[in-house]
């Protein structure tokens, strides 16, 4: 998809949730994931599949990235859909992207040792390369569009109702 393409979207979509009822722009994802083999599982959301594993070091077959890693890809694309929708729309030029993440989990907070010790991330940082000749101006207003509305960006930074329940099934 060409900017000027990724722009007209933009434009026609946005101005499609400014006229919808709230109920209306709501994007229902459902998924399910599926153990194979140990900790090796399988993610499937529609007819796409992705495998998710821990590394070998961790009792797993290291043949995916680890629920952590994937979290942190999701957050990464999410910045970087994010960036090129904003720039299609404002016609900023940002060429090609690139968003390098990195964070550490505390292996004592999963394995309960340290109250005071977070479960996930202490922090993630995200670092985003470009090709393109933005403008140092044009370049804090994508950034502001990317704070305001990346939406796994908001899942990372606010804090949400997360439903967990447990049914038993047959085997």
């Amino acid at each position: 998809m060409t900017k000027i393409e990724l722009g007209t979207m933009m434009k026609r979509l946005r101005d499609e949730a400014l006229a919808a009822a709230p109920a209306d722009c709501l994007e229902p994802m459902e998924g399910v994931v599926t153990q194979i083999d140990g900790f090796r599982c399988t993610a499937r959301f529609g007819e796409l599949e992705m495998g998710v594993d821990e590394p070998v070091i961790f009792g797993g077959t290291g043949t995916a990235p680890n629920p952590a890693e994937v979290a942190l890809a999701g957050l990464g694309a999410s910045i970087q859909v994010t960036l090129l929708c904003y720039a299609g729309y404002l016609d900023i030029d940002v060429g090609d992207l690139q968003v390098k993440l990195s964070g550490a989990l505390d292996a004592r907070g999963f394995f309960d040792i340290d109250p005071t010790a977070p479960v996930g991330f202490y922090d993630i940082d995200a670092r985003v390369s470009f090709t393109g000749k933005a403008s140092a101006a044009e370049l804090a207003q994508l950034f502001a569009c990317v704070e305001k509305c990346c939406p796994v960006l908001a899942v990372f930074r606010e804090p949400m109702t997360v439903n967990l329940s447990f049914d038993q099934r047959e085997s």
